[in-house]
């Protein structure tokens, strides 16, 4: 146990000591960050006024533009007393031009703007508005329909809203898809990573000879171990730092914007709580009628972090035990990047088809294919991932989680077996047939 110990400590102390450690640190937490700030800072911040010049030269359109809170339509005579506004004025953003009419139903219209505005918002509005007037001058002209009656029954809708039976919370199905997508994607990352590593600091210490020296004082499996751990331990330590300065990070931002995110708890509380029988109907209706909430911060607050990061844990660590100690071998019996190319892919074809499953996934995150995956140790630790924000049934998780504990010490064993005898095999090319041997030997 001695040794394996040294062997750990020096992996663990030489790879953290690494620039390259702390860099990808520290820039990690700040992509979290962004990841999470970003969509806020969209959905809450005000728009820019912008005035819009119309100049309509079918008759069709006059005076029909409606302003709205952040866009100002005013009509103007001609289309050459309006370019010369816009490039003297630098409050107006852009002119809508509508040529005279070749047929009955104009056809095309244009928007002029300056080069340093080419706003996506007025573009939208402009193009929303002259379909509306166009729309409601034929429906009253042919069908004798009013731009009121065809509102009334143009805009009477009902939201479909996603919600848990259990816990009466809503689905905010599009925002645990992108979670889902994320973490799948980060603990995908983190094993192929951590456990190459591994791979290439056995292929290191073979072509430099080194291991012929270190086991001549330990056992095989014992360096191998160590190794395995050692680096585990570091990519344990970054994975902590991240979560530490993650939550530094997302802390400041949700105390930076409290008010959001707590009338957004209270809502999901309160809704949980009608739906379950209490009479909230009051409360309910009163947190309703409040300023709306961006429902990426509603989203957000809906779910339950400390549940993810706790099953992350446990899968990023198992899952790397079992991919590591194979990569180990893999390492133990190539001399190179070349020849190691013929084991890693079909260790890795696992994890990369789950990664590209996950867009089958997105439609179905209970269904079949992806229930089979999360339980599979191979493909488990991303499957899994991508499915804990939709909710897995208890049973499920108890089943992956055993299979993947169950499957990491008979991969220690296999790959125990082939490091013992291809650390020490130079100049010759190994196939499976020879890993083959190696495995079934009784040595």
């Amino acid at each position: 146990m001695h040794k394996i110990l040294l062997v750990i400590k020096r992996e663990y102390l030489t790879r953290i000591k690494k620039p390259s450690f702390w860099v990808l640190t520290i820039l990690f937490p700040i992509l979290i960050a962004g990841l999470y700030i970003i969509p806020i800072l969209l959905a809450t911040k005000p728009l820019e006024k912008s005035t819009v010049l119309v100049v309509d030269d079918s008759t069709i359109f006059q005076k029909s533009f409606h302003s709205t809170e952040n866009i100002e339509y005013r009509d103007a005579g001609s289309l050459d007393y309006a370019k010369a506004q816009l490039e003297e004025d630098n409050n107006l953003s852009a002119i809508i031009f509508i040529p005279a009419r070749e047929t009955q139903i104009p056809t095309d219209a244009f928007l002029y703007y300056r080069s340093d505005k080419p706003d996506v918002n007025v573009q939208s509005d402009v193009d929303r508005q002259l379909q509306e007037i166009l729309r409601n001058n034929i429906l009253l002209d042919v069908h004798n329909i009013s731009a009121e009656d065809y509102a009334l029954i143009s805009d009477t809708k009902i939201k479909l809203h996603t919600r848990d039976l259990e816990t009466g919370r809503d689905g905010f199905l599009e925002i645990k898809l992108a979670i889902g997508f994320i973490l799948a994607f980060i603990i995908y990352m983190a094993i192929f990573m951590f456990g190459s590593q591994v791979m290439r600091g056995v292929m290191e210490e073979k072509t430099n000879r080194i291991v012929e020296v270190i086991v001549s004082s330990m056992h095989p499996f014992q360096l191998m171990m160590g190794k395995v751990i050692g680096i585990g331990l570091v990519g344990l330590t970054q994975f902590a730092l991240w979560v530490v300065l993650s939550g530094i990070a997302i802390g400041g931002i949700q105390i930076a914007n409290s008010d959001l995110f707590e009338r957004a708890a209270e809502k999901q509380n309160i809704s949980q709580i009608a739906t379950k029988g209490v009479d909230a109907t009051a409360q309910l209706e009163a947190v309703q009628n409040e300023a709306p909430l961006p429902e990426i911060i509603e989203g957000l607050a809906s779910i339950n972090f400390g549940l993810i990061l706790s099953l992350f844990i446990f899968y990023f660590i198992f899952g790397y035990l079992l991919y590591a100690t194979l990569f180990a071998g893999v390492g133990a019996v190539s001399d190179n990047e070349t020849d190691s190319q013929q084991f890693t892919l079909p260790l890795t074809i696992p994890l990369l088809l789950t990664i590209i499953c996950t867009v089958s996934f997105m439609n179905e995150p209970s269904g079949t294919l992806a229930t089979w995956l999360s339980i599979i140790p191979f493909t488990s630790p991303v499957a899994m991932m991508f499915r804990i924000p939709f909710g897995v049934k208890i049973w499920q998780v108890v089943i992956s989680a055993a299979l993947l504990i169950i499957f990491f010490p008979l991969c220690t064993w296999v790959a125990a077996k082939i490091y013992r005898i291809g650390i020490l095999q130079y100049g010759k090319k190994i196939t499976w047939k020879d890993l083959g041997k190696w495995i079934s030997s009784r040595s």
